[in-house]
């Protein structure tokens, strides 16, 4: 007997969809303090399992969206970015004598 168009297609253990991502994503950010990674799984248990676990916190570390340190902590979340691309200079809260100190600077160039 063929199968005709399953409902839900089988996926390997490793991949996972945006949805899945953004419910990493998501716990992660209401977790107080810094997550560990070994508490992972308890955090996603029902929705995630461990492939699926691995394979996002490794897609996440090699692009740089999150940084992990040697004790196993999430320290940093990258934030969503918007399309306008914004310098350091606009984006800066810079204290007056900073701007005082170097705009004095550049006129004496």
């Amino acid at each position: 007997m063929k199968n005709k168009g399953r409902k839900n297609k089988i996926t390997s253990p490793g991949e996972f969809r945006d949805e899945h991502l953004d419910l990493f994503l998501a716990t992660l950010r209401k977790v107080d303090g810094y997550p560990k990674v070994r508490n992972l799984q308890k955090l996603l248990a029902p929705k995630l399992n461990l492939d699926m676990i691995n394979a996002i916190l490794r897609y996440l570390k090699n692009s740089k969206k999150i940084e992990i340190d040697l004790d196993g902590n999430i320290i940093w979340i990258k934030e969503q970015s918007t399309n306008n691309q914004l310098s350091i200079a606009e984006t800066a809260d810079f204290s007056q004598d900073f701007m005082e100190y170097y705009s004095g600077k550049a006129v004496k160039k």
